[in-house]
């Protein structure tokens, strides 16, 4: 099963903040960042550095399929 995560989830695993990041971590390889969330987030960027740091883990996300049982 796929997990579609929320631009509010994504914004806060970026800054750190260790809840987002657990919960990511629990949810694991089958967590995707919807088309929408990834624009939210490249709009909200506040440097050529943050949108290269996104671009990977979109990519990263779209890259990985979910285990099927």
């Amino acid at each position: 099963m796929a997990y579609l995560i929320d631009s509010d989830i994504m914004v806060d695993f970026t800054r750190g903040a260790g809840e987002a990041v657990d919960y990511l971590q629990i949810l694991g390889p089958a967590c995707r960042i919807p088309a929408i969330t990834a624009l939210e987030l490249i709009a909200g960027a506040r440097s050529q550095r943050e949108v290269a740091d996104l671009d990977i883990l979109i990519s990263m996300s779209r890259s990985r399929r979910p285990r099927t049982s």
